[in-house]
């Protein structure tokens, strides 16, 4: 059965809340201000059987202009939507901005429906329809069936229930075997287990009793206990929208925002490039511009670099770095919300191209070059970018987290990339080098060789430690190791084990310049003592000519 998620989304009281309440039988206003004051403000969650048995997870979202924040935090990462407008009313400014938001986050299968039935006419009704038809066109949700309904009466109820049920055999299964990810919407205590997150897993799985971490903090915490549509479970997977019973953490450490992954799995950062969305009449997205950036479930303040261009207008797209007021944890391909800093409203959204980054030149055309690979290129041409750009070698697990594609079609475009001898595999680390960048170490070993020369001119070998406290220092010990190997393996280079020596024909003439004669005497023994040619002599000494 799949595992799938349905937000809703809709004007202040256009009746979301109550008809979540009639569909699960579930009053989602969980606080004591929302029951008070009859309107949600924080999300609420409830689950719901489909007649074909199909369960789904709901959660309701705030529909107050104020509460935006906590609404995108409840959509995103769901797979369907239910966008709730009154018949009454009809289209009103939160609709319209929560359908922007939908919009950019790229939620494509949803349902309109149209509540309060019993309030109008059917020619009222009629009118508000074609309005809502009108609205969607142009945006993700488009075409998508209309049910008129009302709460009161139960009218069109079935039918709603009926629409989700076909909605769901539309949504794809969600990747179970990707890196673990679950960013938090709730945490609280519970008297007697203490601890508790919940939020929706985006990707991955996770087993009870499994040691994970809370980033950005970093901080270790192992999983107590799992629930899911509040059944207890010994693991959960992509999809779920469960609770965790957390050890070794307080609730005061945790908050909405923060991401639970395994440990050392995601790194925080500041900087990242993105393409971005611009809502049309909200205005033009400017250099240096200070905005609100809504990403998993959290809020953080940025600095916009708009890339290429002055300035991205309004309707339009294009590339800009993100700097963040403080750090954050993401994944190339995850969605984001850009608003206003103030007023405080919806402007724009995308999808982060690159998560490691570095601070790029405004205009530069390698700059625009990486980002188009970066939005539209191959598998290939983003491994070879994303190695190309990188001295150190990189695992296949660091690879597969940068580029956060599927782990089969990373491999097959690495073994292509090694096929066209444009990678190298160094088999000591499992590891893989760009072959660019192997020649690239390859010539400063040599210019380290030809400066060693002319210092000292009876030296023909380098010690591998100095060489790398010299040229590689940046370079782990192990990565650094694995590249030398695989050049003495080669044949780039000679090696008594501690040393480096080249492997050409000068090489010989230094054993004979520095009076190292053990080895050339070893091969004229073996030719009893006739002078052998400078052939025989390379070959015995496993060396090459020029």
């Amino acid at each position: 059965m799949k595992k799938i998620i349905l937000g809703t989304a809709g004007h202040i009281d256009h009746g979301k809340t109550s008809l979540v309440n009639k569909l699960t039988g579930v009053n989602t206003d969980r606080l004591e201000e929302e029951q008070r004051r009859g309107m949600t403000i924080d999300l609420g969650f409830a689950s719901l059987t489909l007649p074909s048995g199909q369960n789904i997870s709901i959660i309701d979202v705030p529909g107050h202009e104020k509460f935006v924040k906590n609404m995108v935090a409840g959509v995103t990462g769901i797979d369907l939507v239910m966008l709730v407008i009154a018949a009454d009313e009809g289209v009103m400014p939160q609709t319209k901005e929560h359908l922007d938001i939908l919009n950019l986050l790229d939620v494509k299968t949803g349902v309109i429906a149209l509540t309060k039935k019993d309030l109008v006419d059917d020619e009222w009704l009629e009118m508000v329809i074609e309005d809502i038809e009108s609205t969607l066109q142009g945006t993700t949700l488009a075409g998508s069936p209309i049910i008129t309904v009302s709460s009161v009466t139960g009218e069109g109820i079935a039918q709603l229930l009926n629409t989700l049920d076909e909605l769901t055999q539309k949504v794809q299964t969600k990747e179970a075997l990707g890196l673990f990810r679950l960013p938090i919407d709730r945490v609280f205590s519970m008297a007697g287990h203490g601890t508790v997150v919940t939020g929706t897993i985006i990707s991955g799985m996770i087993k009870k009793g499994d040691t994970l971490a809370i980033y950005p903090s970093g901080d270790t915490t192992r999983v107590k206990g799992i629930q899911v549509h509040n059944t207890s479970v010994e693991e959960a997977s992509a999809g779920d929208r469960c609770a965790l019973n957390l050890t070794g953490v307080e609730k005061s450490e945790i908050q909405r925002g923060d991401t639970i992954a395994p440990e050392g799995a995601l790194t925080p950062i500041w900087l990242a490039d993105a393409l971005v969305y611009t809502v049309k009449g909200k205005g033009n997205l400017v250099h240096n511009q200070r905005v609100h950036v809504h990403i998993g479930t959290k809020e953080v303040l940025a600095r916009v670099r708009v890339l290429g261009t002055e300035e991205i207008t309004e309707g339009s797209k294009g590339y800009i770095q993100l700097r963040f007021e403080e750090p954050v944890v993401l994944l190339r391909k995850d969605r984001f919300i850009i608003r206003s800093y103030s007023p405080v409203v919806t402007i724009g959204g995308g999808w982060i191209i690159y998560h490691h980054t570095r601070n790029r030149k405004r205009f530069a055309p390698e700059t625009m070059d990486a980002l188009s690979i970066g939005e539209k290129g191959t598998v290939e041409e983003l491994v070879s970018l994303i190695l190309n750009s990188s001295e150190k070698p990189l695992s296949l697990n660091e690879l597969w987290q940068t580029l956060n594609i599927e782990r089969t079609e990373l491999e097959k475009a690495l073994q292509e990339e090694i096929a066209t001898g444009k990678l190298i595999f160094l088999q000591d680390t499992q590891k893989y080098l760009s072959t660019n960048q192997y020649e690239k170490h390859y010539s400063k070993i040599l210019a380290e060789f030809k400066n060693m020369y002319k210092k000292y001119p009876y030296r023909y070998q380098i010690d591998k430690e100095e060489l790398k406290s010299r040229v590689f220092d940046w370079l782990d010990p192990k990565d650094f190791g694995a590249l030398i190997n695989d050049y003495i393996a080669h044949q780039r280079f000679l090696t008594d084990g501690n040393s480096l020596s080249e492997l050409d024909g000068k090489a010989l003439a230094r054993i004979l310049e520095t009076k190292e004669v053990s080895l050339v005497e070893k091969a004229f023994l073996a030719w009893d003592i006739n002078t052998g040619s400078i052939q025989q002599v390379s070959k015995e000494l496993n060396l090459k000519t020029n």
